[in-house]
């Protein structure tokens, strides 16, 4: 398990890897005089909106800090787009734990740089996220006002339930009557709308006519695919007493070489700077495995156990990849899955062979032991990706039970080198 610590202490240190790191591409800022200034904008996986960016002008300028006391919107070109304003921030909580057990309409109002998730010609709408909950706000292009779409949420005592106050469906429902009077299926919508960034985007998508006449900002996230091809080095380990039935001694143990293949896809949270991703990967590999161990006798008398197994093995592995060093032509990442593996045997046969003299006895047991067909282990993984294009790894497969035995087990451990191919 020492592996798996290392991995989980690498993990909690990548934040450090990545407030040291900058990702600069090309964007915008309007400052406060409105002028716009073109050039490179450092941009993070902004889980919550940024209160604060760092711009240059060209790539080896000085970066300038920019704030809502000095800017009044920024973009990252095609990605995200960003737009000052003063709004009422809600501040009751989402969280079950946290949940009032009254209304709570409380809010703060605060000057804020909200994402823009649909530019309209009618009505835009932008998303302001923190550490509480995502608020979405509309702002209608002819009144040039902006309000929140409100959704509270509490804990009813009475009923043992948490109550939900879609105050946001009458909000839209004014807007609809406004922008498209007669259209009932917009209504119907609207009522049936949850308060979601998908659901929403797509009602003020209608709210503006449609896509004929909509801009809507495109998606940040991504799927890319990928193959190849490696080398596994495996490890079969039988371990327990040799009364509990093992058939060979605690700790006996064959290793191989097998060639093995990948192919997959990856979806990433956030295809301009991919710091973090969830792969599924598909794998196969043959292993073989040969035992043979002298186990009473010696010289002309003997008994010999004898186990040759081969075994087909695919595996399904969703992951979560994390590029904690990240530039243009070079990422490193750690990653750590969850592999369902299935195997398929060959008519294999556990030997005894009695020696005795010149007379030599053979007595086979088939299947035996019994290794099963599916069974689960933890791949960590650790590499490189060069030039956006090719991605060369090491992996270690904690040790997985091959048997179901109560008092002993065949245990399989792999270490694994490859490279893959990313199209995209």
């Amino acid at each position: 398990m020492k592996q798996l610590f290392c991995l989980l202490f690498l993990l909690s240190q990548t934040t450090l890897f990545l407030q040291a790191q900058s990702n600069y591409k090309p964007g915008y800022v309007i400052d406060g005089k409105n002028d716009t200034l073109k050039g490179f904008i450092n941009y993070r996986e902004w889980i919550k909106n940024p209160r604060e960016i760092t711009f240059k002008q060209t790539q080896n300028a000085q970066p300038q800090k920019f704030t809502v006391t000095n800017a009044n919107a920024f973009a990252i070109t095609g990605a995200e787009y960003y737009d000052k304003f003063t709004v009422n921030i809600s501040t009751s909580e989402v969280d079950l734990a946290k949940l009032s057990h009254t209304l709570d309409t409380a809010y703060t109002t605060d000057t804020v740089f909200l994402k823009s998730l649909v530019n309209g010609k009618n009505v835009s709408l932008y998303v302001w996220t923190d550490n509480v909950k995502p608020r979405y706000y509309l702002f209608n292009k002819q009144t040039h006002t902006i309000e929140w779409l409100k959704q509270y949420q509490y804990f009813n005592d009475e009923r043992q339930s948490v109550a939900v106050v879609n105050s946001y469906i009458n909000q839209l429902l004014r807007q609809a009557f406004q922008y498209l009077p007669g259209d009932t299926k917009i209504l119907t919508r609207i009522q049936k709308a949850s308060y979601s960034e998908s659901d929403l985007t797509a009602i003020v998508i209608a709210l503006n006519g449609g896509k004929a006449t909509q801009q809507a900002i495109h998606t940040t996230s991504g799927i890319r695919f990928f193959a190849g091809a490696g080398a596994r080095y495996s490890k079969l380990q039988f371990k327990g007493a040799a009364s509990s039935g093992n058939p060979f001694s605690n700790g006996a143990n064959d290793k191989t070489f097998s060639p093995v293949i990948t192919a997959g896809l990856d979806i990433l949270i956030n295809k301009y700077t991919e710091k973090l991703l969830f792969r599924l990967e598909f794998a196969g590999a043959i292993n073989r495995y040969q035992f043979a161990e002298a186990s009473s006798g010696s010289g002309a008398s003997s008994v010999t156990n004898a186990l040759d197994v081969k075994l087909y093995h695919l595996a399904a592995i969703p992951q979560v990849i994390y590029n904690f060093y990240s530039t243009d032509k070079l990422k490193a990442f750690i990653d750590v899955g969850l592999a369902m593996n299935a195997y398929k045997y060959n008519n294999y046969n556990f030997a005894t062979i009695y020696n005795f003299g010149s007379t030599t006895t053979v007595v086979n047991q088939n299947k035996y032991p019994d290794f099963q067909g599916f069974d689960f282990a933890i791949p960590i993984k650790a590499g490189i990706q060069v030039n956006k294009r090719v991605e060369i790894y090491g992996s270690y497969w904690l040790p997985s039970s091959l048997t179901k035995y109560i008092y002993y087990s065949a245990d399989q451990s792999s270490f694994q080198a490859g490279v893959n191919y990313i199209f995209r």
